[in-house]
């Protein structure tokens, strides 16, 4: 990887760490991570960055539920099955609901919504959410970290460190198909194990 691309990593790689925390995008937590293993980001920088993104977007859609909720649910009564059983399992499962959502595949935009039409309190809210942004985001870029530093070491210890470097677009492909389908299998395991939101 040339210099130019390292540059550009480095410049615009902690953005992009911001806005997938925001969009909740996984893979490019992911992927964060590995280019933190190569040191290209700060880790920890990264990490920080993607638990602020995580409580922006929790608490942007909580706080619409808490101002703007009834009148949103007149606007879209298809909304309205979802919030009916996110309340049940909000008084079911409680703490629990906000620590997990974002593995709620299909649910972590109308989770919050749903929690800021509940009598739950801003403060024990913004609480539980951020201990949830903390998990999810460790499991997600700390994977990703150790994950590249395995890959990093593979090639070292196999003599292909500096083929791919001269070839990283091949490597970046190739990584991206390698978490894409870990991910893949993950989602296929709680789909199956009845923890997707069809279920």
């Amino acid at each position: 990887m040339s210099p130019e691309h390292i540059a550009l990593i480095q410049s615009w790689g902690y953005w992009l760490m911001f806005g997938a925390a925001i969009i909740e995008g996984e893979t490019f937590l992911v992927l964060g991570g590995v280019a933190a293993a190569a040191g290209m980001l700060d880790l920890s920088l990264i990490i920080g960055l993607s638990i602020i993104g995580c409580i922006l977007h929790d608490s942007f859609f909580f706080y619409l539920g808490r101002f703007l909720g009834p009148k949103i649910l007149m606007r879209k009564p298809n909304w309205q099955p979802k919030v009916a059983r996110i309340s049940y399992m909000l008084n079911r499962y409680g703490f629990w609901l906000v620590l997990g959502f974002r593995f709620a595949y299909g649910l972590r935009t109308i989770i919050p919504f749903a929690l800021g039409l509940s009598k739950m309190s801003n403060i024990r809210f913004f609480i539980f959410d951020l201990i949830g942004a903390i998990i999810w985001v460790l499991i997600f870029i700390l994977g990703g970290y150790y994950f590249g530093s395995a890959i990093y070491l593979l090639l070292d210890k196999l003599s292909l460190t500096s083929f791919a470097k001269e070839h990283w677009i091949i490597a970046t492909i190739v990584l991206f198909a390698v978490i894409f389908a870990i991910i893949y299998m993950i989602m296929y395991f709680l789909k199956k194990h009845g923890y997707h939101n069809d279920k």
